[in-house]
């Protein structure tokens, strides 16, 4: 595809298995309203924001997350009336109706480049109630000088671009931040393997990355 660097992070076999296990729980409920604007008040549309909050909220605490670890996002559906396509807009508790038409007008104009002289409708209110977020960070590997040889596990032979050449393997839990790899190699690890080919280096960036790039680029 010619898309560089190609980026291989660290323990790639269970990256999804790792994003599985830290995102946070999240549950998503949403009514259908279908009124215009000048046929309802902020007092109908806040019982129902705070209608779906409770609901949402209890989903959440049956999971194990307690009220005060949740996170409650609005979302209202605005159109004009006559129209068969809502603009979704965030919509913090407490938003007024005047304020959520001032912004749909503003969004629709950008959107479209035109505004219609008909009022607007309310058309869906969801709320998104989110799980406190996992206390994990990517963590930076030690610094190395460059040269990847205290990481190297054996000298090899593989079958590349239509000949056998010389190929090294190296342990990736050894390698540095800026150690290069160059190509042919293999480098190992718990659950994968990674192939650096001919003609191509691999860098380690400071958080254990390795960067694929052909040479000279």
């Amino acid at each position: 595809m010619g898309s560089w660097p190609v980026i291989i992070p660290p323990s790639p076999g269970v990256l999804c298995a790792y994003g599985d296990a830290t995102t946070r729980l999240r549950v998503d409920a949403q009514r259908s309203f279908n009124r215009l604007v000048t046929q309802t008040n902020d007092s109908e549309v806040k019982a129902v924001v705070e209608e779906i909050i409770a609901q949402v909220t209890s989903e959440l605490e049956a999971e194990g997350v307690t009220a005060a670890d949740q996170e409650h996002r609005v979302e209202i559906d605005l159109r004009y009336s006559g129209q068969a396509f809502e603009v979704p807009l965030s919509a913090p508790v407490g938003s007024t109706i005047a304020e959520l038409v001032d912004r749909f007008d503003a969004e629709h104009l950008r959107l479209f480049t035109f505004n219609l002289p008909v009022p607007q409708e309310i058309v869906n209110i969801r709320v998104v109630a989110l799980g406190k977020a996992a206390n994990v960070s990517a963590e930076r590997i030690e610094k190395g000088s460059g040269n990847p040889a205290s990481a190297k596990l054996y000298d090899h032979k593989l079958w590349m671009d239509g000949r056998e050449q010389d190929a090294i393997i190296y342990d990736r839990a050894r390698l540095r931040a800026g150690d290069r790899i160059a190509g042919p190699a293999i480098i190992t690890e718990m659950d994968s393997t990674t192939l650096v080919h001919s003609g191509h280096l691999a860098t380690v960036d400071d958080f254990g990355n390795l960067l694929i790039n052909p040479e000279g680029r």
